[in-house]
């Protein structure tokens, strides 16, 4: 396993902006980074995120990028696994807020479920 990877989302997106939750028509969202982390997870033992040219992110990209992680990964691994060392505070803000809804979007479906 390699030590780690970098993956930028300025550089993935192509966008200072990055909004959507598909990538549809040639535009890359929210869905192509959370392949990019899920494809390297079991290679690198760390995977550091990089916002660097990143202005705003939509709500929806955050969820499907981010916090979608959770349907594959539990949160402590997430933890453990995923940086995002240049993240400002309203960046860290919606990321948290994105993992915290996603949890109880999961907690409902799994309480349907049983």
């Amino acid at each position: 396993m390699e030590p780690e990877i970098k993956i930028s989302v300025f550089e993935l997106t192509k966008t200072p902006t990055p909004e959507g939750r598909y990538s549809e028509e040639g535009y890359p969202a929210g869905d192509l980074i959370r392949k990019q982390i899920n494809d390297n997870w079991e290679k690198y033992e760390k995977i550091i995120v990089s916002f660097d040219g990143i202005v705003q992110m939509s709500r929806v990209f955050v969820d499907e990028a981010f916090a979608k992680l959770l349907e594959d990964h539990a949160l402590d691994e997430i933890n453990k696994k995923v940086f995002f060392p240049d993240a400002r505070e309203p960046t860290v803000k919606q990321l948290n807020t994105a993992f915290k809804l996603r949890l109880k979007i999961l907690d409902s479906q799994k309480a349907r479920e049983e």
